[in-house]
């Protein structure tokens, strides 16, 4: 006697979803490094009662390394270049405040030029960023 045997559908597998996946994982990880490279190095500071500031629009974000180098965004900039900057937006921008993302281990007198510069320009709302332990 012979068994009945099932006969196979061959059956296609739909790789629709798969590929979109795929793509949305790209775009993700794209996005993600974009943003992690988006910052200057900097080891900042550990402060017990280290808050968030609430308002971040008219923020200029400089960062300090621990050579003194200065940078606005990703440009890195000298005392004099700051202190335009921060006089032309102080002069365009309601509220500015500069966000100063300060190396833990600079020199105490590149902060003073920092915020020297900041002051003779016409801003005394500086943020000091620090890392919550």
């Amino acid at each position: 006697m012979k068994a009945d045997v099932p006969e196979l559908k061959d059956e296609e597998f739909d790789l629709t979803p798969m590929i979109d996946v795929v793509f949305l994982l790209i775009i993700f990880f794209m996005v993600v490094a974009a943003e992690i490279t988006d910052k200057v190095e900097v080891e900042l500071p550990e402060a017990d009662k280290s808050k968030v500031p609430d308002e971040t629009k008219g923020r200029m974000q400089v960062s300090l390394q621990e050579s003194g180098d200065i940078f606005i965004g990703l440009a890195n900039v000298t005392l004099e270049q700051l202190g335009q900057r921060v006089r032309n937006d102080n002069n365009t921008i309601p509220g500015f405040r500069v966000y100063l993302r300060a190396d833990s281990n600079v020199a105490h007198e590149h902060v003073q030029d920092v915020m020297q510069t900041c002051a003779e320009n016409g801003v005394f709302d500086i943020i000091f960023a620090t890392f919550q332990e």
